[in-house]
């Protein structure tokens, strides 16, 4: 469970290195998680608000994210979906789906 602040802030240093002039910023990034792994979205969803809040991380931007929901089973699904979040512009994904 660890691991999503983890890589939170690695997405977030890695945005901030990549284009440092872009102050103001929102920074949307994309969540796949297995229908049965609601622990992971509650984990999730306090990272980012925990992250949100922390202005010695975030001094100027914020983080939005979109959430979805696959069969942990299909990883077709998984991946039409991680398809989906990009073209919506995610900076990041996480994701508790092996594919």
């Amino acid at each position: 469970m660890e691991v999503f602040p983890l890589l939170l802030v690695l997405s977030i240093w890695w945005s901030r290195t990549w284009d440092s002039a872009n102050a103001d910023s929102i920074i949307h990034i994309g969540a796949i998680f297995d229908e049965s792994a609601k622990k992971d979205d509650e984990v999730f969803r306090t990272a980012v608000g925990d992250l949100n809040q922390n202005e010695e991380i975030l001094q100027t931007e914020k983080i939005t994210f979109s959430v979805t929901f696959v069969d942990g089973n299909n990883p077709l699904q998984a991946v039409q979906e991680a398809c989906e979040l990009m073209n919506q512009g995610i900076l990041a994904l996480v994701s508790s789906i092996g594919c």
